[in-house]
């Protein structure tokens, strides 16, 4: 008699935490469904504590391995917040800005205020580097035809006249000023603009 008294003691405690209509409940500890103790058939007590089961097959699973559905429930790791790029100019450090780009005041590129991992490739070398090659390809002919007339064994005057060399240089210098040196030309534009004389301005 003293041990039914425990057990109907025990049984309403665990009622007393999901009390029918008001929409709360226990949780079946195998499958995690809301369960009301006071109408479910399927109960068991397990170490001075009473559990609810949605049905005799998940009450079954929980009798063959306890410990298995009472594990605690291990958090989440914590993923820490996306920190923001900061870009600064390294010879202009006041300038801050969110994204890449030139330095207003001196136009030189903005490096990251702190070292980050890089996914992918430098926009800018590779821009520079495109602008290189094709600068030393239209470069080299004019170097031949120039530095050729120097030398004896050459003598490229002979066969190319003054007039024909100077505009061959004129067609190959064009682009390699204009569009290889742009980047430099637009930079020094900005510091005559912005006031700041650097090393674009004496290009």
């Amino acid at each position: 008699m003293h041990v039914s008294q425990q057990y109907e003691q025990r049984r309403q405690a665990g009622a007393a935490r999901a009390q029918p209509g008001s929409g709360a409940g226990v949780r079946d500890p195998v499958c995690a469904m809301a369960v009301d103790p006071s109408t479910t058939k399927h109960h068991v007590d397990h170490s001075n504590t009473s559990f609810y089961f949605c049905s005799e097959h998940c009450k079954t699973k929980f009798l063959a391995d306890p410990a298995q559905y009472l594990k605690p429930a291990v958090p989440a790791a914590e993923v820490p917040p996306a920190t923001a790029v900061v870009y600064t100019c390294p010879m202009h450090v006041q300038i801050r800005r969110s994204e890449p780009g030139n330095c207003p005041i001196c136009g030189m590129a903005l490096e990251p205020l702190s070292p980050t991992v890089k996914t992918g490739a430098n926009a800018e070398l590779r821009d520079m580097t495109r602008r290189f090659w094709i600068g030393a390809v239209l470069a080299t002919p004019m170097l031949v035809l120039e530095m050729g007339a120097h030398f004896p064994g050459l003598n490229l005057h002979h066969y190319v006249s003054p007039q024909v060399s100077n505009w061959l240089q004129f067609v190959l210098g064009t682009p390699v000023v204009l569009w290889v040196g742009w980047p430099l030309l637009e930079r020094g534009a900005a510091s005559i603009r912005n006031r700041s004389l650097n090393m674009f301005s004496l290009i």
